[in-house]
């Protein structure tokens, strides 16, 4: 499937009936769909009663934006993925002058795509338009005059002084089809990556995904993602960001300098694995050698080192080396299976500036392990006695003598 297509399927609804008058002239079948799905994962017949449309409706409706990791099929439900939200996004930013209708016909139609491309470039009469379109293989003679007519009609070409040119809404239609066409390819291009990302992550800034690097696992090689994290920690580093929903032996070894000797270091895992920490004597053992009662209160192993916790599903494996490059995988809370798992790594600012912000969001929620030992222990407490319990500190008090 081309950008162009899923733009096409995506936005014209001439073959998408709706089930309703109701819903004739306001959003086309498949953004319904998409929007529907904003509220959480539906299987078809909540999803085609949520969507004013048929079941039948509903089944054709959501199979391109299966296919085009918009959306993910799981358990007979389907989920909204990061790419589909990314698109709804775009979608509900558009200029209230650019149709819906525009957009379809300029998904539809290269050589309208070639001509808002030219005349965005400068001012044309028509003559050298035709020349032009000669010259690159674009539109005839014909087929021109009869898209600058109807593009006029529309209010999106302007004639002036004898030459062709944009209107701003003009400006607005070509400036809308190319973003949703970039997070269009973005998607399609990056599914093996983004189709397991919830639609949470909708900010992922998909178009600067392009110069990044996707590393898969194969049946052949299905420790590639985890070699990719561990390759990482093995340079020297003046800062160190990370975000962990699992343990593993060959993390633990690589990372371990890093966290002994990088100048900055946070990470922040999910509380599972700081229990997982705790049935580890090798752990105690080594932050009791440092500053057991500072790696209790505060979450510091050592100066300037943090471990920190969340309780909440991590949708990312991320880790962000001086602040300059990042490495990031979908976590098993979002259902991915290890043989499909895809990590990307990028030095672009953007994505790198994305992971930051994802970074600081949970570390905004995550605690210290003392405090995650009273939570845990106080909702123990709760589900034993089917109420609230005063609960005294868990560390332990020394007896007066």
């Amino acid at each position: 499937m081309t950008p162009e297509k899923l733009l096409q399927s995506l936005l014209d609804s001439r073959v998408q009936a709706s089930a309703t008058p109701s819903n004739r002239g306001r959003h086309p079948t498949r953004i319904r769909v998409l929007q529907a799905l904003q509220r959480g994962s539906l299987c078809i017949p909540d999803l085609a009663e949520m969507s004013e449309v048929t079941r039948q409706t509903a089944y054709r409706a959501v199979a391109p934006l299966d296919e085009a990791g918009l959306v993910r099929e799981r358990n007979d439900c389907f989920t909204l993925t990061c790419s589909g939200s990314r698109i709804l996004q775009a979608y509900s930013q558009l200029d209230e002058e650019v149709t819906v209708g525009s957009l379809a016909r300029l998904a539809r139609s290269p050589h309208q795509q070639w001509l808002l491309r030219v005349l965005g470039e400068e001012a044309m009469r028509k003559c050298t338009l035709v020349e032009r379109a000669r010259n690159e293989g674009g539109p005839s003679r014909t087929t021109i005059h009869r898209m600058i007519t109807r593009l006029q009609e529309d209010g999106y070409v302007d004639l002036r002084s004898g030459s062709y040119e944009l209107s701003e809404t003009g400006k607005s239609l070509q400036d809308s089809f190319e973003q949703l066409r970039n997070i269009a390819a973005g998607a399609i291009e990056n599914q093996s990556f983004v189709r397991w990302l919830p639609a949470e992550l909708g900010s992922l800034p998909l178009e600067a995904i392009e110069n990044s690097t996707l590393i898969h696992n194969t049946p052949d090689q299905p420790h590639n993602v985890l070699n990719a994290f561990v390759s990482g920690a093995g340079i020297d580093l003046e800062a160190f960001r990370g975000m962990g929903a699992i343990r593993s032996p060959a993390l633990d070894q690589a990372y371990r300098p890093v966290v002994k000797h990088t100048p900055s270091v946070t990470v922040v895992f999910t509380d599972e694995v700081l229990f997982q920490f705790h049935a580890d004597h090798r752990f105690v053992d080594y932050a009791a050698q440092v500053d057991y009662s500072a790696y209790l209160n505060d979450g510091c192993i050592r100066p300037d080192a943090r471990l920190l916790f969340v309780p909440g599903p991590i949708p990312l494996h991320l880790a962000v080396y001086d602040d300059s490059r990042v490495i990031m995988a979908p976590a098993p809370s979002t259902g991915v299976a290890e043989a499909e798992s895809t990590a990307l790594e990028s030095t672009d600012s953007c994505i790198v500036e994305w992971a930051l912000d994802l970074f600081n969001e949970h570390l905004e929620e995550a605690r210290p392990p003392i405090r995650v030992f009273q939570e845990h222990a106080a909702s123990i407490v709760e589900d034993e006695l089917g109420h609230e319990h005063p609960l005294r500190s868990s560390i332990p008090q020394t007896k007066a003598r």
